[in-house]
């Protein structure tokens, strides 16, 4: 069992290096996990193992402890509408306002991509409407997320079948393979339109060279503390093209610079040109 000593210091240090907000979070199953993870790496003290490891954040054991709270609920296709909207308006107006004298570089950023389904989701829906002139064109998806067990899922591209709805089998069937045990793998050249990266949305500055036409960054921002969200969106804000998209969820709505954004429909706001 933990402390409330332990419990404490838990919540204070995610806080303070993650911008994670555990104070709501600490539900009976995280704290059975978290009994396990002292247990398992032979912690005696864990506000002692936390102190000594304040700085290192890419510790394999810390980033172990934080998949616990990392639960990803996910799944392809996630809020359909939004995806369909991705394709009737926003990808279009995307493609209006870049300068047609050059060729198309649609740059796309999935942020909190957890295992893998949204990056996959949009690439379906990038190759639904551009067919084969996709591959014609530059474009793809970043996406990043700070569980490196989650990116570890996404990069093997790898599901379970039975976890798919079979309207979605169908939908995503053109581009995944069976494996032997019956599993259902996005094919090699769609894998490699998605760019799979470790990436702390509470970190100072974001390590892009270009800015994004499109951002999703859905039910993430949720878990974090109220000043590192502000910080956090005022980042994605300028990581984000003039007359760019941002994704949030669908009950989820901008605390900052929303006078810059226009709101397209629930969790949807464009970048003001």
């Amino acid at each position: 069992m933990l402390s409330e000593t332990e419990i404490h210091a838990l919540i204070k240090f995610t806080n303070k290096f993650y911008g994670l907000d555990l104070s709501e979070n600490l539900k009976p199953i995280a704290l059975s996990e978290l009994t396990k993870f002292k247990k398992i790496n032979k912690i005696m003290d864990l506000e002692d193992f936390l102190d000594k490891r304040r700085y290192d954040f890419q510790d394999s054991k810390i980033l172990d402890l934080l998949d616990i709270f990392l639960i990803p609920h996910t799944n392809f296709f996630r809020n359909n509408r939004q995806f369909e909207t991705l394709k009737c308006e926003v990808i279009p107006k995307c493609l209006a306002h870049m300068d047609h004298k050059n060729d198309i570089d649609l740059r796309i950023w999935s942020a909190g991509c957890s295992t893998g389904e949204e990056a996959y989701s949009i690439l379906v829906s990038l190759m639904e409407y551009f067919g084969d002139e996709y591959w014609k064109i530059t474009c793809g998806i970043m996406a990043t997320d700070i569980s490196r067990k989650s990116l570890k899922i996404a990069s093997r591209g790898i599901y379970e079948t039975k976890k798919i709805d079979k309207i979605i089998r169908q939908r995503i069937s053109e581009y995944t393979e069976q494996e032997k045990d019956g599993k259902l793998r996005f094919k090699e050249k769609v894998r490699k339109e998605a760019n799979f990266k470790e990436l702390n949305l509470n970190s100072k500055t974001f390590p892009f060279k270009n800015k994004f036409h499109i951002i999703f960054c859905r039910n993430i921002l949720i878990y974090l503390n109220k000043d590192s969200r502000l910080a956090a969106e005022n980042k994605i804000f300028d990581s984000l093209e003039e007359g760019g998209f941002i994704f949030l969820g669908d009950a989820e709505v901008l605390n900052s610079k929303d006078h810059k954004f226009e709101q397209l429909g629930n969790g949807i706001y464009r970048k003001r040109i």
